[in-house]
């Protein structure tokens, strides 16, 4: 049974790849109406052609949410086309450098920060004066399952998506009472290009093949297998519709067993 989100507003950050792409193709075809956004504009004009071709009714923007004013342009856009905006979808990520402590600058710390946790701040900021108005709305941050465990080599993205896990709860605490719910997703390894350059990365700080970083990862997971994109957008789906309507603060994850907690 497949979830019907018909005329709901969704804006989706981070959707030039993965998980950010996934999301917006099943958001749309649920019925959703979304507005999507990410710095490179190549892939959100493909994505947007592809959905409108389907008759869904999506729009891409290029931007950084990084920067105010751009978040102040995006929220404002999907404010003038449809009159507001029910579900927002935290999915920005930079993966950050892996490196070690010592190795790691301080712009790529705060480059990290930025990309994970401030962007996240600036488009729940920005939404939620609308969000109270009407008295309802769904946030989904996308996090990770290195907001609950160590990750050596990643300190700025571990920091970041821990982070994340204090600010959903905080969000949900304070905008509960407008009927205003804010969860966490948090992946495991999710299968694609993204995880393809972390991979490296990590196999090279270790002095080992990709192959053996990689079937070392699926070996820690019960179901021996990577998370697919397609997981983590199946469980957003869930938890902006009216089925999860007594789920806030919670930080969910879908890591095929990798992390239980």
């Amino acid at each position: 049974m497949g979830i019907n989100l018909e005329g709901k507003v969704v804006l989706i950050t981070g959707a030039s790849r993965g998980i950010g792409q996934e999301l917006v193709r099943q958001f749309a075809r649920s019925g959703a109406r979304v507005v999507f956004c990410a710095r490179r504009p190549g892939p959100l004009q493909s994505l947007e052609e592809e959905l409108k071709r389907e008759q869904c009714d999506v729009m891409g923007l290029a931007l950084n949410v990084t920067e105010p004013g751009d978040v102040a342009h995006l929220v404002d856009t999907a404010l003038v086309r449809y009159g507001r905006i029910d579900v927002l979808i935290n999915n920005v990520g930079v993966a950050g450098p892996t490196k070690a402590i010592e190795d790691t600058s301080v712009t790529e710390w705060n480059d990290t920060l930025a990309g994970n946790l401030t962007s996240t701040f600036l488009c729940l900021q920005a939404v939620v004066p609308g969000m109270r108005a009407n008295r309802k709305g769904s946030v989904i941050n996308i996090g990770s399952a290195t907001g609950k465990r160590p990750l050596a080599h990643r300190i700025g993205y571990a920091t970041a998506k821990m982070g994340m896990i204090g600010l959903t709860r905080t969000a949900a605490e304070e905008l509960g009472p407008h009927n205003i719910r804010v969860n966490c997703i948090c992946p495991g390894a999710v299968a694609g290009e993204r995880l393809d350059e972390i991979m490296k990365g990590q196999a090279d700080q270790r002095g080992i093949t990709v192959d053996q970083f990689k079937q070392a990862i699926q070996g820690l997971s019960p179901l021996k297998s990577l998370v697919g994109a397609e997981d983590v957008a199946g469980l957003a789906l869930f938890l902006a519709s009216d089925l999860s309507h007594h789920m806030t603060g919670q930080d969910i994850n879908v890591t095929a067993g990798l992390v239980m907690y």
